[in-house]
């Protein structure tokens, strides 16, 4: 998420959002979700055109805030809640998505678009390898890793990285703060919405987990979207993670090939 900003509430204060009873108490106070979003529309924010994220400590990530979201403060004197706007794509006249901050000039052409895909704390170089290849014989804009557990790779026969950029991250704090702008991150991960009902982004970036472990909670919590691949009744969905990168991409690219 970009554009981080903080916004304050005092326990004392006339702010529609604040339960606090103004004594002074260490009793822990609460904001909804909603409470939390008319405080932000107060503070100039147009929702029209952005939706809020917060930093969640506990899982140490950017989670969606919803209206019945509840966000406890203790003690309830420094009620400071960190957020994160991001850009509503929204459906234009000719059926286009945009988004931008002021409208008008500053719309996103959503008509082309662009994907980025990655791994999570890979273990295996020639997985990573393999994905780079793939991503760049499928459109992909750039491949990733964050977290690896290798130090190169070389299952790259056709010298992708000529054509094709890789980025390394040391961690998710690192690579989320270089999010492309208004590029949805979608992880891919077993219990998610079947890639056959999924309607790919125009801009995406896709998240998958390492060969033993998969996506962490955070990663799930912080990602717009959940997808997941299908098997065979009576067989296990856990597929080679360079396997499942390759089926994501062959779908997002027929896809859009027939919507055209």
């Amino acid at each position: 998420p970009r554009n981080g900003r903080v916004v304050a509430v005092c326990s004392g204060g006339n702010n529609n959002g604040d339960r606090g009873s103004g004594n002074g108490g260490s009793t822990a106070q609460t904001l909804s979700g909603a409470q939390v979003a008319e405080l932000v529309a107060q503070d100039g924010v147009d929702l029209a055109r952005w939706s809020i994220r917060y930093y969640h400590r506990l899982h140490e990530g950017w989670v969606r805030m919803l209206p019945d979201t509840q966000v406890a403060f203790a003690p309830p004197d420094q009620m400071r809640l960190e957020l994160a706007l991001e850009p509503v794509l929204r459906l234009s006249t000719d059926g286009d998505q945009d988004g931008g901050e002021d409208g008008g000039d500053a719309g996103v052409d959503a008509k082309d678009g662009f994907y980025g895909i990655g791994i999570y704390g890979g273990k295996t170089e020639a997985n990573q390898g393999t994905l780079w290849r793939s991503a760049w014989q499928l459109g992909a804009a750039f491949t990733f890793s964050v977290g690896a557990r290798f130090t190169k790779t070389s299952a790259d026969t056709t010298k992708t990285w000529t054509t094709l950029p890789a980025y390394t991250f040391k961690d998710w704090g690192v690579f989320a703060a270089a999010q492309p702008f208004c590029a949805a991150w979608v992880a891919v991960e077993m219990g998610g919405t079947p890639l056959a009902e999924f309607d790919h982004p125009d801009r995406a970036v896709y998240v998958l987990g390492s060969e033993d472990n998969g996506l962490p909670s955070v990663v799930l919590r912080a990602c717009a979207h959940h997808i997941s691949l299908p098997a065979a009744q009576g067989r296990t969905a856990s597929f080679n993670v360079a396997a499942t990168g390759s089926i994501i991409m062959y779908d997002r690219l027929t896809k859009r090939r027939r919507d055209r």
